[in-house]
């Protein structure tokens, strides 16, 4: 999931918000202004829906990014770094540079969400009791009311038991700790997940058919992401089965194609670019460092005329810390993230020189080709 719009960060977590979050904060801010809290605390000034409605969905946000914070945290916590958080229309994700090292870990770290909103569910409902033992305002403990109802169903919720919801991830622990078999297990919630999906998808078709009730169709739409989430896990599982083992250094094109921040555009095709396999390019500075990244399509975007006098600096992208490599890191985790430019998954540094670039063409072709071992096509025989 791209961020859209940086939010800073948390604990050193980069936080970050897809377009589509804007969508959640308005869709919540209108149920609670214009239906939950009209039906909770009836009488009240409209103005006075919508001064509660606001700060009520922006609360609601933060405590979905708790749940992501939590994951993180944990996750570093057992030895796996954390890359960003995402919050978009229908939640969060957090991005994780890696595998959890063993069970109990997997485990520990899917917990950790539903924990946190299952905890905010109850704080929430604590000061809602205490606000209205008070004498306080009937609209404010009908919105923190919500929020307690509403945090405890989003802990419920993601704890059903399928990929890639928590209770996914912790039957995937469960079975990982009970035969010791990741894949395996990975395999087993992903299909969870699917069936999870399909039974979502399911549902709300009939709520929105038979009853007439719109929330139908938002139901089907998360039983859609479900079952394509669950899809990509599996294949994700099966990719890193694959590259079990390899490290960046196996996996890369060594001494790739480069060009140099000084090169104009127009001498880097003529010189370097038509006659190359590569479609994207690593960029190194003066000193030899590696500056960015550039490629076919960001160089045919350049018009003819300008391309003698445009140079690579201008025409390149940065590389984030994530997408540099050494040739001894693992080369699955390589494949499950897009691709920084095109087609480049990584560019493997030694000692600060250009050792290669990985590319997510290569890493397939390797999964592919692992795949032909594990399902051997049957022998025939010549009669």
């Amino acid at each position: 999931m791209k961020q859209t719009m940086p939010l800073g960060r948390v604990a050193g977590i980069r936080i970050g918000a897809h377009w589509s979050a804007l969508v959640m904060v308005v869709l919540i801010g209108w149920l609670l202004g214009a239906q939950v809290l009209p039906g909770l605390a009836p009488h009240e000034p409209a103005a006075a829906y919508w001064a509660v409605a606001v700060p009520g969905a922006v609360t609601f946000i933060a405590a979905l990014l708790a749940h992501e914070l939590a994951h993180s945290l944990v996750a570093r916590r057992c030895g796996v770094p954390v890359t960003s958080i995402t919050l978009w229309a229908l939640g969060g994700v957090s991005e994780l540079g890696g595998e959890p090292p063993h069970a109990r870990a997997d485990l520990l770290i899917a917990a950790a969400g539903p924990a946190t909103s299952l905890a905010a569910g109850l704080a929430f409902g604590a000061i809602a009791a205490a606000v209205r033992a008070g004498g306080g305002p009937v609209i404010a403990v009908a919105a923190l009311g919500w929020l307690a109802v509403m945090n405890v169903f989003l802990a419920v919720f993601n704890l059903l038991p399928g990929a890639p919801l928590d209770g996914g991830r912790i039957l995937r622990a469960a079975l990982w700790m009970r035969h010791g078999d990741r894949a395996r297990a990975t395999q087993t919630a992903a299909t969870a997940g699917r069936v999870l999906g399909a039974v979502l998808m399911a549902a709300g078709a009939a709520e929105l058919l038979l009853w007439g009730d719109a929330g139908g169709l938002w139901l089907a739409v998360i039983g859609m992401f479900v079952m394509s989430a669950a899809t990509a896990e599996a294949t994700a599982g099966s990719a890193t089965t694959a590259l079990a083992g390899l490290r960046a250094g196996d996996v890369m094109t060594p001494d790739p194609d480069i060009g140099a921040t000084w090169l104009t555009v127009s001498d880097f095709i003529d010189r370097v670019a038509v006659g190359s396999a590569q479609t994207e390019f690593p960029v190194i500075g003066p000193g030899g460092s590696l500056a960015g990244v550039t490629g076919v399509r960001r160089l045919a975007r350049v018009p003819p005329a300008s391309r003698s006098i445009t140079t690579l600096q201008q025409v390149i992208a940065a590389v984030p810390p994530a997408y540099v490599s050494s040739p001894e890191d693992p080369a699955a985790p390589l494949l499950s993230r897009p691709p920084l430019s095109g087609d480049l998954a990584a560019i493997v540094l030694t000692g600060g020189t250009i050792a290669g670039i990985v590319t997510v063409t290569r890493l397939r072709q390797i999964v592919r080709r692992e795949a032909l071992r594990a399902h051997p096509r049957p022998a025939t025989v010549d009669r």
